[in-house]
């Protein structure tokens, strides 16, 4: 039996996010610190940068109005409601009970990364707006602290998306390795549950 897990338009988000985060780190940390071993144009680089940001930002954007249009944010965004699952969910990820909690379609350690990637991508919009457009962002980097301190968070979200995505495949495959599939496809091979035999 096939179970829709992840609709078109959650598939299509997440390729374009992954794509855009891989090429981002790529390409920001060549700007920041270029590789001798990779000899690449840096005019060409930084317009690679530009133009995956700019579609990272509307691929967020696009997210930001189908959750709500969908009404499913609350599947996706860490919320009050999962803290009393927190303890069940660092034991059986610390391995402590074997005990597998029914969390819904994400856990809570799912629903923490998707929400601070969704607050990095943003931060990072801004930021990286403003360094672009720097005579015109004074009054973001009087509010921020100058042009350093924007491009020291650039830097730190980039090392947040370099630590993240590695925890993100754990709890993936730890969770259920069948949903990786599902984001492929769409969806997730259940076997249908039997009654129980007649005495």
């Amino acid at each position: 039996m096939k179970l829709l897990l992840h609709p078109l338009p959650v598939r299509i988000f997440h390729w374009t996010m992954f794509a855009c985060v891989i090429t981002l780190l790529f390409t920001g940390l060549y700007l920041h610190y270029p590789f001798d071993a990779v000899r690449l144009p840096v005019s060409m680089v930084r317009k690679v940068h530009l133009v995956f940001g700019f579609i990272l930002t509307i691929n967020l954007l696009g997210q930001i109005y189908y959750y709500l249009y969908t009404g499913k944010y609350t599947e996706v965004l860490l919320s009050r409601h999962d803290l009393p699952h927190l303890r069940s969910f660092f034991r059986y990820y610390l391995f402590i009970t074997e005990h597998h909690p029914n969390f819904g379609r994400y856990n809570p350690g799912q629903k923490f990364i998707f929400t601070a990637w969704g607050l990095a991508v943003l931060v990072g919009a801004i930021t990286g707006t403003g360094l672009l457009f720097s005579d015109q962002s004074q009054w973001l980097q009087k509010l921020l602290g100058g042009l350093h301190v924007m491009r020291f968070i650039q830097f730190f979200i980039a090392m947040f998306f370099a630590a993240t995505i590695p925890l993100h495949l754990y709890l993936v495959f730890t969770e259920e390795p069948a949903k990786l599939q599902a984001m492929f496809t769409g969806y997730l091979n259940k076997e249908p549950k039997l009654p129980p035999p007649q005495r």
